[in-house]
């Protein structure tokens, strides 16, 4: 069952039908009778979502319903979220499925999305990683082909601070200070540029909201990453040759290190 709040997307939903089984809505008809709900929308959202639920009563089998979420922030989400979901009977498990891309929309749904994919689960204590609503979340996400791992909400902001948020700010940081500055070498622009700037594509206040939520980290990777360009800067202005092979060798072959594919292989969307 799917849940959206514009009438357009139901008509669209429903006229898909290998993308779901139901369209609707209306809230609590989405919501009623369900094992698991998934929040696919903006971070700033999900509380007002929330909000609507009424009681959460147990599943069949007499657990509580599971409410995760993809947003690509953690600590925030799972704070602000657990409790008002305990509240109403359920229990909330944070996810990030580190899957997707810069598009948006009904019509860029790919069904093996989620093939291979890095699966974060990030539950708020040792408490909740005991219970096994959380082994039933994973069973859910490693049902749809995905590979799972499981750390902390903060754990969790640090590290897709540096492999998520960082890059999309410095792809669009990029485009602004070479297309921004030079505009007519767009037409000269190649694969690498292209690339490197992909995700520069994304909805701006989708990776608005991101930044601010996660700002803290990613601002600590950012002062890190601004340390290596003054490096960097500092060999080319000495024309150092043997530094610049050191540091090219060295990005090499960090690079090399990641998967080939598959596991954190795709662009996330949240």
């Amino acid at each position: 069952m799917a849940w959206t709040r514009r009438s357009e997307s139901v008509a669209a939903l429903r006229s898909s039908p290998d993308l779901v089984d139901l369209a609707t809505d209306d809230l609590a008809h989405a919501i009623q009778g369900a094992d698991c709900i998934v929040l696919g929308m903006p971070i700033g959202s999900m509380r007002s979502i929330v909000d609507k639920f009424g009681d959460l009563p147990q599943t069949a089998s007499g657990e509580p319903v599971v409410v995760t979420d993809v947003g690509s922030v953690k600590g925030s989400v799972v704070r602000d979220l657990a409790p008002l979901v305990a509240d109403r009977g359920g229990i909330f498990l944070g996810s990030h499925p580190m899957a997707g891309s810069e598009k948006k929309g009904i019509e860029y749904a790919d069904a093996t999305l989620f093939q291979k994919a890095a699966v974060i689960l990030t539950p708020r204590n040792s408490a909740d990683e005991e219970r096994p609503e959380l082994a039933r979340l994973r069973d859910f996400w490693q049902g749809l082909g995905a590979v799972v791992s499981v750390m902390s909400p903060d754990r969790h902001d640090t590290l897709v601070g540096g492999i998520s948020h960082l890059p999309h700010l410095v792809a669009a940081a990029l485009v602004r200070s070479v297309l921004g500055s030079h505009p007519d070498s767009a037409v000269l622009a190649g694969g690498g540029f292209r690339d490197c700037t992909r995700i520069a594509g994304g909805p701006e206040d989708m990776w608005a909201e991101i930044l601010l939520e996660n700002a803290q980290a990613v601002s600590a990777q950012l002062s890190q990453l601004l340390d290596q360009l003054a490096q960097w800067q500092s060999v080319l202005t000495a024309l150092d040759r043997e530094q610049l092979l050191v540091f090219l060798s060295e990005a090499r072959r960090l690079r090399e290190a990641l998967p080939i594919s598959g596991v954190g292989g795709r662009a996330e969307t949240f």
